[in-house]
């Protein structure tokens, strides 16, 4: 690796032709996937979202205001699936050749390579980006944002590329999931380091598209996933789960009897309140270590979610106030075993064919495999297949982890601006999957998985001395 200071000298501008070479090679790649999988990857989240832009009054898909707005004026303009999915396609392309012509500039060429064809050219990477769901498009964008964020203040200053992908990215990063709003505050802290100009443009940037977050709001409500009743009802169903040893009940020391079977490990509120939706023995038989998904949406099983709004207070009140330290080992036991279930990619993902069942069901005009490339489309799916085959290994977001802890060590350590902003909030974002996740879905480590490309360019330019 190259010194700090030939690496990332402060004139540094964005080299344009680079980018538009890796720029048309990614969206060349791309397009040809999108042509042989037409008109994308669907699966049941994609449903949601196309019946809500359908028809808003009678539907709403959990989703944000800015995944509908982005698929609304994509698809419910044109009644075509492919163009949403060819338009997220094509951003992350854009952002990660930003990324990547950054490194070739810098004359990181290892670093390039790697990112190229580890991330960028990832089978599952493309797969993601390339399916009606907003993790992909998510993933992509917090990298090249937080990359910004870090590039911007080690510089001081803002350039116009800088600026540009800054406009792009923040909107998809922020706001494309619940969880992203915590990205705005690396974006409006980092405006401490930058001049005057860059300051002012950084602010306008944030405000204009937090303004037209806000009164898209105003006209559309989005209905997005609660947190805290999600993670109650499904840890609370795992504490009702029948055990050979101790079931229902808790140990406690007694003055007679040194172990007496004392304190029920489930409120007697609690057991009332989910009893008047359905047996409790439905929540134990519907009940997955590693889902929600089977307690709230299968037409036979439980329903938690049709609960009333008091109902669900009573539910998250006596989870916190009771229940969560009646069964406090299985509960952490239950965190690592969500937790690893994703990092490990065991989770549930559309088949590339699933299509055929959604497009049915909406009302599109897009035609499923319009141009017949069977051939390519049986090698694709065999290098898919082989690359989900090793996907404990290739698709889990070890690096990224690795990255982040080093990340937050050497910005303690050395006071380093750059590093602690990107990697806080990374780091609140890791705390918040494992404390609240609610499904071992891989596509909620994702940005993880993109996070190198964030940090190695940190890592190389590791022996600059502290901005602080």
């Amino acid at each position: 690796m190259r010194s700090a200071a030939s690496v990332m000298p402060k004139t540094a501008q964005h080299p344009v032709a680079p980018f538009l070479v890796l720029w048309f090679m990614l969206t060349t790649v791309y397009t040809v996937w999108l042509m042989t999988f037409w008109p994308g990857v669907l699966g049941e989240d994609s449903v949601a979202i196309l019946l809500e832009v359908q028809n808003a009054d009678a539907f709403r898909s959990g989703k944000t205001v800015v995944w509908y707005y982005f698929v609304k004026s994509l698809y419910g303009s044109t009644g075509r699936v492919e163009v949403p999915v060819g338009a997220a396609l094509a951003l992350c392309a854009a952002m990660l050749a930003r990324i990547l012509a950054w490194c070739w500039a810098q004359r990181l060429r290892k670093m390039l390579w790697f990112g190229l064809l580890t991330i960028a050219l990832a089978p599952h990477m493309i797969y993601f980006m390339g399916t009606l769901y907003p993790d992909g498009l998510f993933a992509v964008a917090s990298a090249a944002l937080l990359f910004e964020v870090w590039l911007c203040v080690q510089r001081r200053t803002a350039s116009i590329a800088s600026l540009l992908m800054l406009a792009i990215a923040l909107p998809f990063a922020a706001f494309l999931r619940p969880n992203g709003l915590i990205f705005l505050a690396p974006v409006v802290i980092a405006c401490a380091w930058l001049d005057a100009r860059s300051r002012l443009r950084v602010l306008l940037i944030t405000i204009a598209w937090s303004a037209a977050v806000f009164a898209g709001n105003q006209v559309h409500k989005s209905t997005t996933q609660e947190t805290q009743f999600p993670l109650a009802a499904f840890e609370t169903a795992g504490f009702l789960q029948k055990r050979a040893m101790n079931d229902l009940w808790t140990l406690y020391p007694h003055m007679n009897d040194p172990w007496v079977l004392k304190k029920p490990k489930i409120s007697a509120a609690t057991l009332e309140t989910l009893s008047r939706q359905r047996p409790l023995e439905k929540i134990q038989q519907y009940r997955d270590p590693a889902y929600w998904d089977m307690l709230v949406f299968h037409p036979d099983g439980p329903q938690l979610g049709a609960l009333a709004d008091t109902d669900k207070h009573t539910v998250v009140r006596e989870f916190w106030t009771y229940n969560l330290w009646q069964n406090l080992p299985d509960f952490l036991a239950s965190r690592v075993n969500v937790f690893t279930s994703a990092a490990l990619a065991q989770g549930g993902f559309p088949a590339m064919s699933y299509a055929t069942n959604v497009l049915p069901r909406v009302s599109s005009q897009s035609t499923y495999r319009l141009w017949q490339w069977s051939t390519l489309e049986h090698w694709l799916l065999r290098v898919h297949a082989k690359s989900y085959a090793w996907r404990w290994l290739l698709w889990t977001p070890w690096l990224g982890f690795a990255l982040l802890l080093w990340a937050c060590t050497r910005g303690l350590q050395s006071a380093e601006a750059g590093l602690l902003l990107i990697s806080i909030p990374m780091l609140i974002q890791w705390g918040g999957v494992f404390v609240f996740s609610i499904a071992g879905e891989y596509r909620y480590l994702l940005p993880f998985f993109t996070l190198p490309l964030v940090l190695l360019p940190a890592f190389a330019t590791r022996n600059k001395p502290a901005v602080w």
